[in-house]
């Protein structure tokens, strides 16, 4: 996010990769996990996909591809919620590290769902269709 405007016109402009992803036109929900850590690298975006195992990246692909864009944003959530380092908090008052808790439908109620305050709503919905697309899809 430190990039000059200048910087950020010349990466548009000459980056093949990152132009190919721009020109299928996609909505960031639609692009594939390597896309959107390709997009979030080369445009100097916050890393968060990088927080991400590749069997984890895979299951963001396995929802986008199913159509669940709200598990694949549960997702996302995630991997912001391992941007903010090794501790976070859980449920009554406890902590856990992000960045090694594996995400199962377990660890998401009682971990990862504690760790984004939401007034709206919005963040519970997206990890309680997560918990259900887990639920429906076991991981190998």
């Amino acid at each position: 996010m430190s990039r000059t405007q200048e910087e950020q016109d010349y990466v548009r402009a000459n980056d093949k990769r990152l132009a190919e992803i721009t020109a299928q036109g996609k909505p960031p929900e639609k692009l594939t996990a390597d896309e959107l850590d390709y997009v979030q690298k080369a445009a100097g975006f916050v890393n968060t996909f990088g927080n991400l195992s590749p069997a984890e990246k895979a299951l963001y692909d396995k929802a986008v591809a199913s159509g669940n864009t709200e598990a694949a944003a549960g997702i996302s959530q995630i991997a912001l919620i391992r941007q903010g380092g090794n501790m976070a908090g859980g449920a009554n008052g406890t902590t856990y590290n992000p960045l090694t808790m594996e995400i199962t439908a377990a660890n998401i109620e009682k971990f990862f769902s504690h760790s984004i305050v939401d007034p709206s709503g919005n963040a519970q919905s997206r990890f309680d269709a997560l918990i259900q697309f887990l639920q429906e899809n076991p991981v190998a």
